[in-house]
């Protein structure tokens, strides 16, 4: 019951607005614009030098934020994909197609596509895979150690010291998961760094908003566009 309400009040609340959520996320793509351009010397705001550092570093605070944003971002997408539910009140209502009481497919997925962009930007400088690879074994460590009876570590000190065991298990399982998380993903955070490119950030921002200001107040959607 309790899990009905929260859905329930997060569909009313975001899935009920995926159009403006698309939009955010075409603001927050103009501040990767910004924050890649100044960063690359691409874009060069006014003033002195210590006054550039400023923005940049109020841009990246915003960046950092979009992890939070991201997962909203990419739940919403999800939910109204899963759920069927139209992206704004302007397409459900829209009376010139039958078909605009369901989801939009482009909307949800540019949702999705954008939350995981989103939420990867800010961790592209962090070593993500050694750090959930590190925590994996440290997890499997002290589970195996709580899982094994006492007179059984007793009985294995005998012949080697359990500690050398727990830590060789520790580093078998960091070194596993820290690769497989890092292969898979490299194609994302590709994906990440290719949309936050410049270039390709100003395309997406337009996309976002021309497609989110289309669902939100028009009722339609850029595929039906023509």
């Amino acid at each position: 019951m309790i899990f009905n309400s929260f859905l329930d009040g997060f569909v009313n609340i975001f899935a009920d607005s995926a159009a403006i959520m698309l939009v955010i996320c075409g603001l927050m793509a103009l501040v990767w614009f910004f924050y890649e351009g100044i960063r690359r010397g691409w874009v060069k705001p006014k003033g002195e030098e210590w006054e550039r550092d400023k923005v940049s570093r109020s841009l990246k605070i915003i960046i950092g934020l979009g992890i939070i944003l991201g997962v909203i971002t990419l739940v919403t997408g999800i939910v109204t994909m899963v759920m069927d539910i139209p992206p704004s009140f302007a397409y459900r209502d829209n009376p010139t197609a039958d078909v605009n009481d369901h989801f939009d497919w482009l909307t949800s997925i540019a949702l999705i596509v954008m939350g995981i962009a989103m939420f990867l930007k800010p961790l592209e400088d962090l070593p993500l895979a050694a750090l959930l690879g590190l925590a994996a074994g440290a997890a499997a460590a002290l589970l195996v150690a709580l899982i094994l009876p006492a007179n059984f570590i007793e009985a294995a000190n005998g012949y080697v010291n359990m500690k050398w065991i727990l830590f060789a298990l520790f580093a078998i399982v960091a070194t596993i998961v820290g690769v497989a998380i890092k292969f898979w993903l490299s194609s994302i955070e590709a994906i990440s760094k290719f949309i936050s490119w410049p270039p390709m950030a100003l395309i997406t921002a337009a996309f976002c908003l021309v497609q989110g200001f289309m669902v939100w107040i028009g009722g339609h959607t850029l595929i039906t566009l023509g």
